[in-house]
């Protein structure tokens, strides 16, 4: 293995970036394997699976290839066990800047020791100090692509003082905050009205992803085009909008958030990357489907689809729940009518198109369906949905094994198998969900001669677990 990490050091390969790093024991520094830096002899190197490893041995990001903003470090390089994983999930979105450890643990149905246990014996550092490491990282971000105060990014980044963050940023950086936000003005002529970058491994179908998201753009909260992908949002008691674009001559999505409180930008960044599914590792899927005479129709340039994942879960749902044996046209005009109907509207800073938000559990378990075209069964289940949220029946996050959600959901009156698959895949992410009656999944497996029955369906299926949820998106996309 070194071997190989080695050749892909000296050979300065991109396609290793953040896969691992290396440190050179000379002088401290940490680099990404393509850093344009002399290459530094093997035995004055160090290589390390994780940027967490690299901080917690006291190097520090080189400023040249910049791992520490230039190269994202999520889970999906890890080989941690699902807790783990799940936790770093909530790590990344900020859950440890409001809550505690054992909150996390309780959340995750684990002592917070063992949790600890867990994280040391998998990635070799304890939870809390990941989220220090995390905190600094994504406040460096701010600092060199946002225009936000430095007082802002230590309270949006989750520390609780200035004197605390700038004593953390210090000693992981080795440098000040105001050093760095100083260094990105010489550097950039200045942050950049706050635009976010988003880096992606290539190749990466911008138009594809947004292709298929604009026929299911709901007017008013989502604004959808070839080049474009904007909507609006709610986070905690922050409204906003984001506005994507691709850059490909540079492997970057830039992100636009424009929002009253920059307290949502940890969570609003990470769920733009779950949109966009720039998380996981494609290599063996794509490897794996390649060989597959009926998935190999559906990939591009020999790539699998990326799962887009609703930026909304609650909402998703609601869509699932209209789409039911309709048209994806009918159901997006459904849901427009819903958040028309909810009249939660946004101000007029906000880009043209982007005038109203979709109604939260608690606004639309009070909101009358009736005049807006919906059967009365599609009613009572919406509302059905909506209250089991609220009481908790049903809970919206990857967080939990599909066979629970799966037992919850269903449970609900008006849920069938299609919706509990639909709403795991693209709601939540999970990647082996399969609606085996999806509409699109039989015309793809059919022939002239016959159809095959859903009890075929899953048999054919069980050859591409555990990605069944990209399978389902090659067959859709033949």
């Amino acid at each position: 293995m070194d071997r190989v990490l080695n050749t892909a050091r000296i050979t300065k390969d991109k396609n290793f970036d953040g896969k691992f790093f290396f440190g050179v024991k000379t002088t401290g520094i940490f680099c990404r394997p393509s850093c344009p830096a002399p290459v530094a002899k093997e035995e004055n190197v160090v290589y390390f699976k994780t940027i967490f490893d690299a901080l917690e041995r006291d190097f520090r990001p080189c400023y040249r290839c910049r791992p520490d903003i230039s190269v994202e470090y999520y889970n999906k390089n890890l080989d941690g066990v699902y807790v783990v994983n799940t936790a770093l999930g909530m790590i990344y979105d900020g859950y440890l800047n409001s809550h505690s450890l054992r909150d996390l643990s309780c959340e995750l149905l684990v002592s917070d020791r063992h949790l600890r246990k867990l994280f040391v014996d998998n990635l070799g550092v304890p939870p809390v100090k990941i989220a220090r490491y995390h905190k600094s990282l994504f406040a460096k971000k701010l600092l060199v692509f946002s225009n936000q105060s430095i007082t802002d990014i230590a309270f949006a980044s989750g520390f609780g003082s200035i004197r605390q963050f700038n004593d953390v940023f210090k000693k992981i950086f080795g440098k000040t905050p105001t050093a760095v936000r100083n260094e990105a003005c010489d550097e950039n002529g200045g942050p950049n009205d706050t635009t976010l970058l988003l880096k992606y491994q290539k190749p990466f179908n911008f138009k594809q992803a947004v292709a298929f998201m604009k026929p299911r753009a709901m007017e008013g909260v989502e604004r959808i085009t070839e080049n474009s992908y904007g909507r609006t949002f709610r986070a905690g008691g922050t409204k906003g909008y984001v506005i994507v674009e691709d850059c490909p001559e540079k492997s970057i999505l830039e992100l636009r958030i424009g929002c009253d409180d920059i307290k949502c930008y940890m969570e609003i960044y990470n769920k733009i990357r779950k949109v966009f599914d720039l998380d996981t590792d494609f290599s063996a899927i794509n490897f794996k489907f390649a060989k597959d005479r009926l998935l190999s129709k559906g990939m591009v340039d020999g790539h699998v689809p990326r799962l887009p994942i609703a930026f909304d879960p609650f909402e998703f749902a609601v869509r699932a729940i209209l789409g039911q044996q309709i048209s994806v046209k009918a159901a997006t005009t459904l849901a427009a009518r819903i958040a028309k109907k909810a009249g939660v509207e946004s101000d007029n800073s906000f880009p043209h198109g982007l005038n109203r938000f979709f109604p939260n559990p608690s606004e639309l378990s009070n909101l009358k369906l009736d005049g807006l075209g919906l059967t009365r069964t599609r009613q009572e289940t919406i509302k059905t949905l909506t209250q089991a949220i609220i009481d908790k029946k049903v809970v919206l996050t990857a967080n939990q094994s599909f066979e629970t959600f799966q037992k919850d959901f269903s449970a609900l009156k008006g849920i069938g198998d299609w919706t509990v698959n639909y709403v795991a895949m693209r709601g939540l992410g999970m990647i082996d969900s399969f609606p085996a009656t999806d509409l699109g999944i039989v015309k793809a497996l059919s022939n002239k001669s016959r159809t095959p029955s859903k009890k075929e369906i899953l048999g054919m299926a069980e050859h591409w677990r555990p990605y069944r949820s990209y399978a389902t998106l090659c067959l859709w996309n033949q």
